[in-house]
């Protein structure tokens, strides 16, 4: 105990912030030195001097120096005590140089290493204050030995004296600049790694000569993996190597651009263009630069390529949901939380009530009088904030004319551009309600059949009516089944940002912790032989590529196993290392990895790689919400709508198949063989949009079907001097017996949760037959064919 507190004691100050880090260890390393050369200096010198020196102030005031100096950094003044060390030593040499004749002294030399000091702790401002303390020191020696205050130097008749004090001076000065280096060279290096892991690099332009020189992390950001120094080549060349497309124009042009701009300090080049690297592969690299006058430029470039497709696949999704809340037929609006004020209407919200966007916008329903109690809004809003939505509550609505509507109000609570939204959905069921009242009177009808003879002119008039409100009623059936589907595609799409949210929040902390985690890194592989890290690299390819998700019972039994296996290791706090573990697929690290549970740092290694696995995975599983959102809402889009208004273009089935065939060719080549029969056929009238998204459902479904290992085969031909059929045949397991009449109603799916929407044949079946053709199949044991036959 009492050891450990005395290391505690003399241990160096711990910092989080690296740059500080360094210093530390810089004034720590530059202490030991002055502090063990004072003491050989006061061991040797009296052995090898003729005369020893009476006094040797170094001895006393250097090592005193020292201790102050780490007592005041112990405490939180790291300055205050290198200022402190650095002038106790210069006031050593000055007083044995006053005390062995000025400027004469060999003791006078040492300031140099005094000077170099200050430059390596204090920076430049420290090393002129001592550099003009010397200066001055020199002075008074010498007008202080012309008044006779101090002895003029007496040389000692062997020169060992003379010789071991400039000899300190010169190894000081080595080891003080080697110090000093090592830093600058560490700092350096830290810099690189970090630019490297941030994706970023360096570059400078010289318009003069039309070159531009990329720096050692620029070329590794750009694939060059083997990189170790920066590159000069010609801007063309420059251009013509990484910079793809239409952006080889634009890239000179926004620097002419900026150049013209040179003089203005606040002005910057900032722009994103598409690049090849030196791997081949695809990168979007985002630049910003300015120039230093009008020869010189400089900037960054970082590949922000995820960044940017993220970006865009959200900004489809927000544009494909504007679409589909502008051109819903039902009434909907999205107003705020607070005050209710709407924030934008679709067409069919201003049709229902009469008021034009301008009139709603900005206005609460309230003060235009939709709503007629002001207190229900109220009940339905804490009821909002307790359950977090509202389904088909029926409300009286008034209509700008004046007319009430008793209509079915649902709405769900939503954040919208950082803002607390409501998206609501206003269904208007008066018709239903009508409908509801009719069949009652045609019960009472029915059950007064005696007077059916004598009311004949009666019974046909209301029979007549009756046939009407039956269309009505045919049409409100329509309009809730619908309904019901809107409301299971909302459940559908919560699921996948369920776990997009929580998945965000992972990847979020991870990156969140990018600083200490660059340090964990460098610490635990410091800590790995060559062959665990071998062991630890597997263990994050083997955790990073599981996907199954184990069931709670399942990983309580097998964490309370590896649990068992960690405490005989001597790792008796591991039960969350034991269950991360299990997780991720690893319950047989122990035996897999065994190099991985030695040493001192077990705990440390393990828990830095299921924070990476772990991160892997939730990028993993935000790639597959996204996706599943997608698919849904496209499928929504396509059930409550059709390309059915505007002329129909020429389609070449061919090329639209192919087109498919190829978006999917990394998946099916790998275990699926294509057949294509191909005659010769005219183009048709149709869609192209949605007759590729035929050609999606079925191809992808066939390889489905055959568990992505099979032959796919895909014929087109003339049936008739009329139509075109197009048949997709896979040779998988047939479609079931019992199930076969169903596969064509909406949300039926054999598949398992997460996996389909159940909307796939549904809407090729509707695409289809509003091309004026038909959809059917043939199946058997040995496989399946989906018929397509469409019109010339």
């Amino acid at each position: 105990m009492i050891l450990r507190r005395i290391k505690r004691f003399f241990a160096p100050p711990l910092s989080a912030d690296p740059e500080k880090d360094v210093s530390i260890k810089l004034l720590y390393g530059l202490m030991y030195i002055t502090f063990g050369v004072a003491v050989i200096y006061r061991i040797i010198h009296p052995i090898i001097s003729e005369k020893p020196k009476n006094a040797y102030y170094s001895f006393y005031i250097i090592p005193s120096a020292v201790i102050l100096c780490h007592l005041l950094a112990k405490s939180g003044r790291i300055k205050l005590g290198a200022n402190i060390l650095i002038f106790l030593q210069w006031l050593a040499i000055c007083v044995v140089s006053m005390r062995e004749g000025g400027v004469h002294a060999t003791a006078f030399s040492q300031f140099m290493v005094i000077i170099v000091l200050a430059s390596l702790v204090l920076g430049e401002r420290g090393a002129l204050v001592y550099t003009i303390l010397s200066f001055i020191s020199g002075l008074v020696s010498i007008f202080l030995k012309s008044k006779g205050y101090i002895p003029s130097p007496v040389h000692p008749s062997g020169e060992w004296s003379a010789f071991i004090a400039n000899s300190v001076g010169f190894f000081m000065a080595w080891i003080l600049m080697k110090f000093g280096l090592s830093g600058l060279f560490k700092i350096r290096e830290e810099l690189s790694r970090a630019q490297i892991d941030a994706k970023l690099g360096g570059l400078i332009m010289n318009m003069e000569s039309q070159e531009v020189t990329l720096s050692k992390e620029y070329r590794i950001m750009l694939g060059d993996t083997k990189a170790k120094e920066s590159l000069t080549l010609p801007m063309s060349r420059f251009i013509e190597k990484y910079v793809e497309g239409e952006d080889k124009m634009k890239v000179p042009a926004v620097l002419s651009e900026g150049l013209k701009n040179f003089d203005d300090p606040s002005y910057y080049v900032e722009f994103i263009f598409k690049a090849k690297g030196d791997d081949g592969k695809t990168r979007y690299i985002l630049a910003k630069g300015k120039y230093k006058d009008p020869i010189i430029g400089y900037g960054t470039g970082q590949d922000i390529t995820e960044k940017h497709i993220a970006g865009e696949e959200i900004k489809a999704s927000q544009e494909l949901f504007s679409k589909v809340f502008k051109l819903s037929p039902y009434a909907t609006s999205i107003s705020n939380f607070e005050d209710g004020r709407y924030v934008d209407v679709n067409d069919g919200f201003i049709e229902l009530l009469g008021y034009s966007r301008e009139e709603l916008i900005g206005k609460t329903s309230v003060e235009l009088g939709i709503w007629l109690n002001a207190d229900e809004r109220e009940r339905f809003k804490d009821k909002i904030i307790k359950d977090g939505f509202l389904h088909n509550e029926e409300v009286i609505f008034k209509t700008k004319d004046g007319r009430l509507l008793q209509v079915e109000f649902s709405t769900r609570f939503a954040i919208i551009d950082g803002e607390a939204r409501m998206i609501n959905m206003v269904k208007d069921v008066s018709s239903k309600k009508e409908a509801q009242e009719l069949r009652v009177l045609n019960n009472e009808i029915s059950a007064q059949n005696e007077l059916i003879a004598k009311q004949k002119a009666e019974l046909e008039s209301t029979l007549e009516y009756l046939q009407k409100t039956q269309n009505q009623l045919i049409l409100s059936e329509k309009m809730a089944s619908l309904g019901q589907l809107v409301a299971g595609i909302a459940h559908e799409i919560n699921n996948p940002i369920g776990v997009i949210r929580a998945a965000n929040e992972s990847v979020k902390s991870h990156f969140d912790r990018v600083l200490d985690r660059m340090q964990e890194a460098a610490s635990v592989l410091e800590s790995l032989t060559s062959e665990a890290k071998k062991e630890f690299y597997s263990l994050l390819t083997k955790g990073r590529s599981y996907q199954e998700i184990i069931p709670p019972k399942e990983v309580r039994a097998k964490t309370k196993i590896l649990e068992t296996k960690l405490k005989t290791l001597g790792m008796f706090e591991s039960r969350n290392l034991a269950e991360g573990l299990v997780e991720a697929g690893l319950e047989d690290a122990v035996e897999d990895f065994p190099l991985l549970f030695r040493g001192e740092k077990v705990s440390q290694v393990l828990q830095y790689a299921l924070d990476e696995i772990l991160a892997s995975r939730s990028s993993k599983l935000v790639d597959m919400s996204v996706d599943r959102t997608s698919k849904i809402v496209y499928a929504l889009k396509n059930f409550s709508h059709f390309s059915n208004g505007g002329p129909k273009a020429s389609v070449n089935l061919k090329e639209s198949i192919d087109t498919v065939l190829t978006i999917y060719q990394n998946q099916l080549k790998s275990g699926i063989e294509i057949i294509k029969e191909y005659e010769e056929i005219p183009s048709v009238p149709g869609y192209s949009d949605d007759l590729l998204h035929v050609w999606t459902n079925l191809i992808y479904n066939a390889a489905q079907a055959m568990s992505f290992k099979g032959v796919l085969k895909i014929k087109v031909c003339n049936k008739d001097k009329n139509s075109i059929q197009v048949r997709i045949s896979d040779n998988g397991p047939g479609i079931p017996e019992s199930i076969q009449e169903r596969i064509f109603e909406p949300f039926f799916t054999t598949k398992a949760p997460g996996e389909g929407s159940g909307l796939g044949l549904d809407i090729v079946k509707r695409i289809v037959e509003n091309h004026g053709g038909l959809v059917g199949f043939e199946t058997s044991p040995e496989g399946t064919s989906f018929l397509i036959t469409l019109p010339k």
